[in-house]
């Protein structure tokens, strides 16, 4: 069953993606703000993008078709309905493959977010990834970028606290692996991929500390997180 569920859910997000893969969302009102990869940890008055069924199929109107991805998602585990429900129908989820690429205006953004959504995709798709979010900002742009990082895991890892490492780094969870992690990275393998990019000015930062907006709401994880901002030239 488990299996099965796995393979039907692949199968609506690979044919999304090919459907919706020339798609670009142009800006609605001021909304000069994207958060790619988002997950449910999305704010009014961002550009809130995800890849995932709830994004493609989260109904403003229908609450009944939200108890059902409410179920296929596993978001039962982290928040009840009621909240799930909100999300969906306040937020405005916009569904995309960022794999592809970022469906923005060349030039539209003045802050990107993205939280732990980069160790998700693989080495070569994360480097287009940050490529494409180069290109989406305005020059001046700020990028505000977490992931787990790498050198909390080899600290955990030299204390014998093994479980937590693995649990925390690699995703292990036997119900939801959809969301495993693709790659992983520290301070430097991140600036070095960044700079490749083109950006510039690129600074480690602290939980919620920085120069991107609503950081206050949408960092999360400050246990084993790295934080990094860095502009567009």
């Amino acid at each position: 069953m488990k299996f099965l569920r796995k393979k039907i859910i692949g199968i609506f997000i690979s044919i999304a993606s090919f459907v919706f893969a020339k798609r670009k969302y142009n800006l609605v009102e001021n909304k000069k703000m994207a958060n790619l990869g988002c997950g449910l940890q999305c704010l009014p008055g961002w550009i809130n993008i995800d890849g995932s069924l709830t994004a493609l199929f989260g109904s403003k109107r229908f609450n009944f078709i939200n108890k059902v991805l409410y179920k296929l998602a596993g978001s039962s585990q982290f928040y009840s309905f009621e909240q799930f429900n909100k999300i969906i129908k306040e937020c405005d989820l916009k569904f995309y493959d960022l794999r592809k690429r970022v469906p923005l205006a060349e030039g539209s953004q003045d802050f990107i977010f993205t939280s732990h959504f980069l160790e998700h995709i693989g080495k070569t798709d994360g480097k287009n990834f940050l490529k494409e979010c180069l290109r989406s900002l305005k020059k001046g742009g700020i990028l505000r970028i977490a992931v787990p990082d790498l050198d909390i895991a080899f600290e955990y890892y030299k204390k014998g606290e093994t479980e937590k490492m693995l649990d925390f780094f690699f995703y292990t969870s036997e119900n939801w692996d959809f969301s495993a992690h693709k790659y992983g990275y520290n301070f430097n393998l991140l600036k070095q991929n960044l700079e490749e990019a083109g950006f510039g000015k690129i600074e480690k930062k602290s939980y919620q500390k920085g120069e991107c907006l609503d950081i206050e709401f949408l960092d999360v994880y400050p246990e084993h997180s790295l934080y990094v901002e860095c502009q567009k030239p």
